[in-house]
């Protein structure tokens, strides 16, 4: 990865519409249940501690806000999918139009609590984004903050998800966010 890579970052818009969508670069997203640290990764990752704004209340994202990375690529903070249920059928709005008819679209991270178990609200939302053909990895949040037994919940959780792919990533341990990083700049060029 280039040395300079995620260092050139500006906030662009915020799409509360589809046809406020950008397709001019390729995006990555995170998508997961509320309240289960999509800004706090996209801070963590772009160095920076307060670019996204977080909330210790649940649902604040409201829409599609497109962050531009090294002039290269957009990283996309959207919406949480709710606390424990996901109903493809029910699955409309944003950011239904935001997965289904995005051509910039390259990868979706689904991200869960590493102190939480994976619902079936998880695994449910990965069958709909392998149904549509997007490519995603999961990403196990929070890992600085887990005690030794929800260690081992988390060994369980992420066999649970193989074979696909996932990565951990902690606010205090920095040198989680290079493989993610890497993965990201993989998926885009």
């Amino acid at each position: 990865m280039p040395k300079n890579s995620f260092s050139k970052v500006e906030f662009v818009r915020s799409a509360y519409r589809k046809e406020d969508f950008l397709f001019d670069r390729p995006c990555v997203t995170f998508l997961g249940r509320s309240n289960v640290g999509k800004s706090t990764l996209i801070n963590g990752l772009l160095r920076r501690k307060n670019f996204m704004k977080t909330s210790k209340t649940a649902g604040q994202t409201k829409s599609v806000n497109y962050a531009l990375i090294d002039e290269k690529f957009y990283l996309c903070d959207v919406p949480g999918y709710g606390f424990a249920t996901f109903a493809r059928d029910n699955f409309a709005g944003l950011m239904k139009d935001f997965l289904e008819e995005n051509r910039a679209l390259k990868k979706v991270y689904l991200l869960i609590d590493s102190r939480r178990l994976l619902l079936p609200a998880d695994d449910e939302f990965a069958d709909y984004l392998e149904d549509l053909k997007i490519p995603y990895s999961f990403v196990f949040t929070k890992v600085d903050k887990l005690g030794t037994s929800e260690k081992n919940l988390l060994k369980e959780q992420e066999e649970k998800v193989a074979p696909a792919t996932y990565f951990e990533v902690g606010l205090k341990k920095e040198n989680l966010y290079e493989a993610l990083r890497s993965d990201i700049l993989k998926s885009i060029f």
